[in-house]
């Protein structure tokens, strides 16, 4: 193969912006399962501080309209995940944080299983055009149905912890 040849091929694998965030951990008010200190103002930002955000899976987070089927959560809207109740393209940004496995949410949040594919479809649905939909989990996550990728982050803690995967998407 040409040298010409080999960068266009190289180009092409370039693919999805990426970067690695090192953050402290845990937060301050040590939530299983919480964003490492600093993660949500330091996104916002990096998104360019969207007006309206949703968490789908709020937990404590600090930013948004905190969504969760935990009412000792305090959350602002009791939901679940699966079935929002919202209108369509209302949100500028929505952040989806769901515990990472079945057997993970059974044990330490006691909600029932999960549909990837459900709860994914209803953070594209109320996002608006161009807005952001962010998947933090352990896995990388397959671009979702209406959207392209726009970044993605790996976030390190600490030693002897898991990395996050951050993959934000855009909606077309």
């Amino acid at each position: 193969m040409e040298q010409a040849d080999k960068k266009k091929t190289a180009n092409k694998r370039k693919g999805v912006p990426r970067e690695v965030w090192w953050l402290p951990r845990p937060r301050i008010d040590k939530y299983k399962g919480g964003f490492p200190l600093h993660f949500e103002k330091k996104l916002m930002r990096f998104l360019g501080n969207p007006q309206l955000v949703l968490q789908p899976f709020a937990g404590h987070c600090e930013f948004g309209v905190r969504v969760d089927v935990k009412r000792e959560n305090k959350p602002d809207v009791i939901a679940d995940a699966h079935n929002l109740p919202f209108k369509e393209e209302v949100f500028d940004a929505v952040l989806l944080d769901p515990p990472y496995a079945d057997a993970y949410a059974k044990k330490l949040y006691d909600t029932p299983p999960l549909s990837f594919k459900r709860y994914s479809a209803e953070a594209v649905r109320v996002c608006k055009k161009d807005g952001f939909i962010v998947v933090y989990h352990y896995m990388l996550s397959p671009r979702l149905l209406g959207t392209k990728w726009y970044y993605l982050l790996v976030l390190i803690t600490r030693v002897w912890h898991k990395a996050r995967v951050v993959s934000i998407f855009k909606k077309e």
